[in-house]
């Protein structure tokens, strides 16, 4: 039998597809280790993570609790701090009357003073309105942050000094709603705002031509009186409305009625 000849093309080319076939399962053989390698590397991995997901999920927990008892305080605060907002209104409000009525005092042209008088009165509505509100946020207020200050003595969610210091903060809400709401209305600059709505008023009426029954008031035309309707300016009127809506809406309509009413029977004495 002949020897094979090594130069034969077909003996080379399977020599070379030999080589081939071993070179490939050799990267087969390191590629299935390297699998092997990267497998248990991955349960490594997830072992991990699964102990880690095991401690992360308390701290979850936590977060989620500490987020909604923020909530639950901010919506508690929040009330309180839209009433301090309303008691810095109204201190505004008081700075504003007191500028304006001092504009009053110093003003001598009639006209001007009676536009400022119109601002006055706008001021003392403004200053009854911030008082209102206020009378109507204090209780909620209070309610809403004393909810929040038993919950938190009672549950312990969140630390000592922040109990403490809303604790603190609702006896000064309190306080300040015991004390200063009553006297804006009945021992304040409004008690005394209206007092002087109520000479304004009476003098503006002292001005105005009233007619009195059986006086003609107006020109006489072929023997007849046209009958004048002007009590006064549109603005002296325009303050008059002004001045008694404002104090009708403070329940000082009877003393409108009776400065009225003493106006016009001494009127009547002196005919």
């Amino acid at each position: 039998m002949d020897l094979p000849n090594e130069d034969d093309p077909i003996l080379i080319e399977l020599q070379a597809a030999h080589s081939d076939i071993k070179t490939l399962i050799k990267a087969s053989v390191d590629m299935n280790t390297s699998y092997g390698k990267m497998d248990e590397k991955f349960e490594y991995i997830q072992e991990n993570l699964n102990m880690a997901s095991k401690r992360v999920a308390p701290l979850q927990s936590l977060s989620i609790a500490a987020k909604a008892l923020e909530t639950r305080i901010n919506r508690a605060v929040s009330p309180g701090l839209a009433l301090l907002e309303s008691f810095k209104l109204f201190e505004s409000l008081q700075r504003n009357l007191l500028e304006i009525a001092s504009g009053l005092l110093a003003e001598k042209n009639s006209r001007k003073r009676l536009e400022k008088l119109i601002r006055y009165v706008d001021c003392v509505d403004k200053l009854k309105e911030a008082i209102v509100c206020i009378s109507r946020e204090s209780d909620p207020a209070i309610q809403k942050l004393q909810e929040v200050v038993e919950f938190l003595s009672r549950t312990k969610a969140t630390d000592r000094y922040r109990t403490e210091r809303l604790r603190e903060t609702l006896i000064t809400l309190k306080a300040i709603c015991e004390t200063e709401v009553d006297s804006m209305s009945f021992d304040g600059l409004l008690d005394e705002a209206l007092l002087n709505l109520q000479d304004e008023y009476e003098g503006l009426l002292k001005k105005l031509r009233h007619q009195n029954i059986g006086e003609h008031q107006g020109e006489a035309v072929d023997g007849k009186y046209l009958v004048s309707n002007s009590l006064g300016s549109e603005l002296e009127v325009e303050v008059l409305r002004r001045i008694s809506e404002t104090l009708a809406a403070n329940d000082c309509l009877d003393i409108c009625i009776d400065m009225f009413v003493k106006v016009r029977y001494i009127r009547a004495l002196k005919l």
